[in-house]
């Protein structure tokens, strides 16, 4: 070794060293800080938590309406979701939400800060002080020239589950499909892993904002301004410590849920004496301790956060010797009073008896036991076969389900054939669109040859074969209409098959283009027909096209299967393929899961509880707990 390389090691140790140093004292910092003011703290967040929650689902079920009126319209579906989204009154009530649901986030994030900074100088505060520290933030925010501080607490920091701030913002959640179409597509996930790189670089620099806009008299765009001139120096050393202290907060935060959710079932179990059984067992403890992880870090993460923001914050400003900067504001402890007490608590008592009394009204449905959904392989069993394809179907029918599920396309001669894709290049490597060949033409080439298992000569499936087969063996099929747009007579095409087939009874059409459904329901009204949609709000009774609904699983909500059953309609849900929501499903009372695994789902749904009353709203409860971090 040299003396470069020696001094080199020598001086990274050293620097290592010091960050672990500083690490360990920052650790420290936020434990004074929680010690000070702990009771105030928790009590403040349990209320935001409440309150922000209760309030933001009302007025979700308020902006959705108030969208339908103004656009004319009773509902919300695929056919009409742009023109009930950009229309301008629509716009403008949306931009209203997004600054109420802004509001609520800042006024968690300013009651903390402002019990931090109290903590900070060593002095008591009261929930009084947090609130008015709240109010201050909103009304400030309220000013236009602050309203860029809505992208940040609405969109940015949500985004990341590095640096949330608030348990109150409003979720941002990707439909289940586009989760899956990012797992499964290498480039997509790249992209994203990027994206979301790029954006914990970013909003490290503006990390500070919220702080320097809540404690000092600064517009947003000058707070972020100061954040980049706190941060610089310590970019690296900023990143790392978010990075580190997620990743403990994470650890602590799944041994404490584990050890809690072990021990109580161990408890259960001895006071019952009952054993139970192991497997059960096993799934009940990962349940519980998945949805108990989600309540802490719901509860814990964001409180945990803004103490770390607050102690490099300050150690940041007073190293730039910027401390008489702060208002005045940010210290003020207003004197807690018995009258301001009991209004309180008269305020509090009464929007939560009047949340409940509303909830249990909309929602007493729920102590109606459900019935067990069936099972619908999506594109044949396609995690076994490939996907659209004889032995695809084949398996399906093997594993004794009463659904499958297919897509067609019409060939250059007029045949209807299994195909997911407008071409065969994902299935065999082609490039080639199926409406501009011959059914000889695309026979030529294989679908299977890279799945394990004896695939190598599967050919293009035909709807016709797979009719026949779903005939022979007892099974349903929702024949999904691709296509294309210049195909002749397709929808024509498809009834022909069905029909000669004899299989119009056992058939459900189902597309996302509306026009495709209202073509089937003139040439045919008596056969049975579903629209396929992502999102579904309103009276969909006046669709008047569609016989059922099949809808993505992550919009899927029991009021939307109740008024659906009401209608006489059955609810069919997509694409379903990991265990942890079927459960939900289930509560809701969906008729039919759609899954690209079915023996997993169908296993799932056979261990699923059917029961009505507090078993059912438990599950619902537990799975929008579960989802809070997706």
């Amino acid at each position: 070794m040299n003396i470069t390389e020696h001094k080199i090691i020598k001086v990274t140790t050293s620097k290592t060293g010091k960050y672990i140093k500083n690490f360990l004292m920052f650790l420290n910092n936020i434990l004074i800080l929680f010690r000070q003011n702990f009771k105030e703290l928790m009590l403040f967040l349990l209320f935001c938590t409440v309150f922000s929650a209760t309030a933001t689902f009302f007025l979700k079920q308020l902006l959705l309406d108030a969208m339908m009126k103004v656009s004319g319209t009773t509902f919300i579906a695929t056919v009409n979701w742009r023109t009930v989204f950009f229309h301008p009154a629509s716009i403008l009530l949306m931009l209203v939400f997004g600054i109420v649901i802004t509001l609520f986030s800042l006024f968690e994030i300013a009651g903390l800060l402002h019990a931090f900074s109290m903590s900070q100088i060593g002095l008591d505060t009261n929930l009084t002080s947090m609130f008015m520290a709240g109010l201050r933030a909103c009304k400030k925010a309220l000013h236009p020239q602050n309203w860029l501080l809505m992208l940040f607490l609405l969109v940015l920091f949500p985004l990341t589950k590095v640096m949330p701030l608030s348990g109150s913002t409003f979720k941002l959640i990707l439909p289940g499909f586009v989760n899956q179409t990012i797992d499964y597509t290498t480039s997509l996930s790249l992209l994203y892993n990027v994206i979301y790189f790029g954006l914990i670089l970013f909003l490290t620099l503006y990390v500070f904002s919220i702080n320097s806009f809540v404690m000092q008299k600064h517009s947003f765009i000058k707070s972020c301004k100061q954040s980049r001139k706190l941060v610089q120096g310590h970019f690296l050393e900023t990143l790392l410590t978010f990075v580190f202290l997620t990743a403990i907060l994470n650890f602590l935060i799944n041994a404490v849920s584990s050890a809690v959710v072990v021990n109580a079932k161990e408890f259960i179990s001895f006071v019952q004496r009952n054993k139970g059984n192991i497997v059960a067992k096993s799934d009940d403890v990962g349940t519980y301790t998945y949805v108990m992880r989600q309540i802490l870090k719901s509860y814990i993460s964001p409180v945990i956060n803004n103490a770390a923001v607050t102690v490099l914050f300050y150690r940041y400003i007073e190293e730039k010797g910027d401390l008489r900067a702060l208002s005045a504001d940010t210290f003020k402890s207003a004197k807690s009073s018995t009258k301001m007490s009991i209004s309180f608590i008269v305020v509090v008592t009464a929007f939560f008896l009047t949340a409940v009394f509303v909830l249990f009204n909309k929602y007493s449905f729920l102590y109606e036991d459900v019935s067990k959904p069936l099972v619908c392989a999506h594109r044949g069993d396609n995690v076994n076969a490939p996907e659209n394809t004889l032995p695809a179907f084949e398996l399906a029918a093997s594993e004794s389900l009463k659904w499958i599920e297919l897509d067609v396309h019409q060939t250059s001669d007029g045949v209807i054939v299994c195909n997911h894709d407008s071409t065969i290049k994902r299935t065999a490597g082609q490039n080639m669109a199926i409406h501009d060949y011959t059914y000889a033409e695309l026979s030529q080439y294989e679908l299977g040859p890279w799945m394990p298992g004896n695939y190598e000569h599967v050919k293009m499936t035909t709807l016709r074969e797979a009719l026949e087969l779903a005939k022979k063996t007892n099974m349903n099929v929702q024949v999904e209409l691709k296509g294309h747009s210049k195909d002749p007579r397709f929808e024509e095409n498809v009834l022909k098959v069905i029909n000669e087939t004899e299989m119009r009874d056992n058939v459900m059409i189902i597309a996302q283009d509306a026009k495709r459904l209202q073509r089937i329901k003139e040439l045919d009204p008596e056969i049975t027909k579903g629209y396929c949609m992502v999102i579904a709000v309103g009276n969909l009774n006046d669709i008047d096209y569609t016989d059922n609904i099949t809808i993505e699983e992550t919009n899927v909500t029991p009021e939307l299967v109740r008024e659906m059953h009401a209608q006489g309609k059955k609810v069919f849900c997509w694409t379903v393929d990991l265990d942890d929501t079927v459960q939900y499903l289930v509560s809701c009372g969906v008729d039919v899961i759609g899954t690209d695994n079915p023996m997993l789902i169908s296993n799932a749904v056979e261990k699923a509880d059917c029961k009505g009353g507090v078993a059912r709203v438990f599950h619902i409860i537990m799975h929008i707990i579960a989802t809070m971090d997706k």
